[in-house]
């Protein structure tokens, strides 16, 4: 906005009679007339005043002259002043202004210097809002690297078994007897491809599913590899073994009876591969079964053949209800060659078998009590056996005490009490027994003479022959007579 014109805040009053005004008058300068710079802009220097008359032309006339030197006076302007020279006012306000705005000078250009470079902080750690999302996402990475590692690792497995049966070589029936010498040397080294299938199966379906192994087929074929087999791998003869004394013991499960099989299922039986934390189990460092103990009704209904697989077992006890266990003692029995105490108490079996003792040469301990049905005669391998204890108590024998009971040059306990033994007495007992007990044998009659029979043992510690017909022909020791 002009600053000459006035401000709209300023009151204006108005001339009800005005005097009448010239009508305003319009000089036209001629074209080559100098115009005056503007007065109000610091940066337009002033116009220099001509310095020369304008002549004469044919298209000017004498009014327009005499208006460049003297400009027609209009009596309502009042005094008119010269372009030329300017009035006080102009420069009062020229003074103003370049108070107001000073000449605009260009700043000095300073050489822009950068900021010295700061060590950045360390990293922090940003912590998340949601700790529930961090502990689901860490244990998602833990759960899918363990799920990994177990692919890979049944992976590995797989492609090793395939390699090991690709590498099996069946051997051929029509060899010579020379070349069947050196296949069964090599056969320790060998195993052929049902061996392998019944490992592989073992270690991938039977943990899962035990009752689905197939122990009626890899039973005969594993326990018929030797026990100093050995093909450069650890695992296999162990899983061989572990194969073995599983059916072993899962023969046992399958013959007992519904009752049986629900009180060994509530013991963990079967229902893993783990046997060794099994109800009445108990394993040595090695892995093998050492230790059997079964008390009715979880019992056999008879004892299977398979029990042989069981090598390494070191104490065997059977307790029954009279009514089962029944049968007889299979001839694997003699398998166990480990066996130092056997305990067969209140069954119903029949028969131990001629043979059944003759590789036994480590037991030492050997009860057989309440066997009602078992045959009156112990079977002759019996005293080829270092027995330290033999307790027959109550199963049925009759006759006579055989001679050869002299035999048992380390026997320290005999129990043969609630049997029907007659006479006579053998003449001689083992030097080293301590105790005798011969108790509830009514057919026993007559008098033991000192230094006689039983009477002649100096280390004897108890003897007890009550509820018989003997009686003492002078001194005897300990021992007591009704």
């Amino acid at each position: 906005m002009n600053r000459h014109q006035p401000s709209p805040s300023l009151d204006i009053t108005w001339d009800r009679n005005p005097r009448p005004r010239a009508p305003p008058a319009i000089t036209v300068p001629p074209p080559d007339y100098p115009i005056e710079a503007s007065r109000f802009s610091p940066e337009s220097p002033p116009a220099p005043h001509p310095s020369h008359k304008r002549s004469q032309s044919a298209w000017t006339n004498t009014n327009t002259l005499k208006s460049d030197v003297s400009p027609p006076r209009d009596p309502e302007l009042g005094k008119v002043t010269s372009p030329h020279a300017p009035h006080i006012r102009d420069r009062v306000t020229k003074f103003f202004f370049d108070i107001r705005m000073p000449r605009h000078r260009e700043p000095e250009l300073i050489p822009m210097q950068h900021p010295p470079l700061q060590a950045w902080p360390p990293l922090e750690k940003r912590q998340h809002g949601c700790e529930h999302c961090h502990k689901k996402q860490k244990r998602d990475r833990i759960l899918g690297g363990v799920l990994i590692i177990v692919l890979l690792y049944l992976l590995g497995n797989t492609i090793f078994l395939n390699v090991r049966v690709l590498k099996t070589t069946p051997q051929s029936s029509s060899s010579s007897s020379s070349s069947n010498a050196s296949s069964g040397a090599s056969a320790s080294t060998v195993l052929s491809a049902d061996a392998q299938q019944c490992i592989s199966q073992y270690n991938l379906n039977a943990p899962a599913d035990p009752q689905s192994y197939p122990c009626s087929t890899c039973y005969p074929v594993l326990s018929a590899i030797p026990s100093n087999f050995s093909d450069g791998s650890s695992q296999d003869a162990q899983t061989i073994a572990n194969a073995v004394q599983f059916c072993g013991l899962r023969s046992i499960f399958d013959v007992a009876s519904s009752n049986g099989q629900t009180v060994l299922s509530n013991g963990g039986w079967v229902k893993d591969v783990r046997f060794c934390a099994w109800s009445g189990i108990k394993c040595d460092g090695f892995g093998r079964v050492s230790t059997l103990q079964l008390s009715f009704p979880a019992v056999p209904a008879g004892i299977p053949e398979e029990i042989g697989g069981l090598t390494g077992l070191t104490s065997l006890q059977i307790i029954g209800d009279s009514n089962v266990p029944g049968g007889s003692l299979p001839s694997s029995f003699s398998q166990l060659t480990s066996l130092t105490a056997l305990d067969i108490e209140s069954t119903a079996l029949e028969a131990l078998g001629d043979g059944v003792f003759s590789s036994l040469d480590k037991l030492t301990t050997l009860t057989l009590v309440k066997n009602t049905q078992m045959s009156n005669e112990l079977p002759s391998s019996l005293f080829d056996v270092p027995l330290q204890n033999l307790d027959l108590s109550s199963t049925s024998l009759s006759g006579t005490i055989p001679s050869t009971i002299s035999s048992f040059t380390a026997l320290t306990e005999l129990h043969l009490d609630g049997n029907s033994l007659a006479n006579p007495l053998p003449s001689t007992f083992p030097s080293s027994l301590q105790i005798l007990t011969l108790t509830n044998n009514t057919q026993l009659t007559g008098a033991v003479a000192s230094g006689t029979s039983f009477c002649a043992l100096s280390g004897l510690q108890t003897c007890d022959v009550r509820g018989t017909g003997l009686s003492a022909q002078g001194a005897c020791g300990s021992c007591q007579f009704s």
